[in-house]
C-alpha cells in the first residue's frame, strides 16, 4: 500500500511485547473530489528500529500482513507491517537508508489478551 506517513506513535509495551503504530494516509480522486483514508499499522520486533519521526510526511510503500483474532466472541483485526520503503522529504537532514525486509514478529504477552 502506498501513501504518506501521517504519524508514528511512541513505543508502547504490554509485558515483554513492544510495538509502535504507524498511520498511513492514502488518497484517491472520484468525480473530481479527493478522498483520504487513514490506515493504522502495528510495527513490532526488529521493525521498531526502522521507524523514526523523520519519516513523518514522507511518501512510503508499506508491506504488511492482515491478522485477525477471536477473543470472547469478538474479532480483532490488525495490519502488521513487515517492511517499509520511503523517500525522505526534500531538504530534511538525516540518514535515510531504506530498511531491510524482516519477517513479522510472533512475540506474545503474558496477559489474557491474545494480541
Amino acid at each position: 500500500m502506498k501513501g504518506v506517513v501521517s504519524s508514528v506513535s511512541d513505543v508502547q509495551q504490554r509485558g515483554n511485547f513492544e510495538w509502535r503504530n504507524l498511520f498511513l494516509t492514502t488518497s484517491k480522486e472520484v468525480n473530481g473530489k479527493e478522498y483520504n483514508d487513514v490506515f493504522e499499522f502495528q510495527v513490532s520486533g526488529k521493525n521498531l528500529d526502522t521507524l523514526s519521526e523523520a519519516c513523518v510526511g514522507c511518501d512510503a510503500e508499506i508491506f504488511f500482513n492482515i491478522r485477525s483474532r477471536e477473543y470472547n466472541g469478538k474479532y480483532y483485526t490488525s495490519l502488521a507491517m513487515w517492511k517499509m520503503d520511503y523517500e525522505p522529504k526534500k531538504g530534511q537532514p538525516g540518514n535515510y537508508s531504506k530498511p531491510a525486509s524482516a519477517p513479522a514478529s510472533t512475540e506474545t504477552s503474558d496477559d489474557d489478551l491474545p494480541f
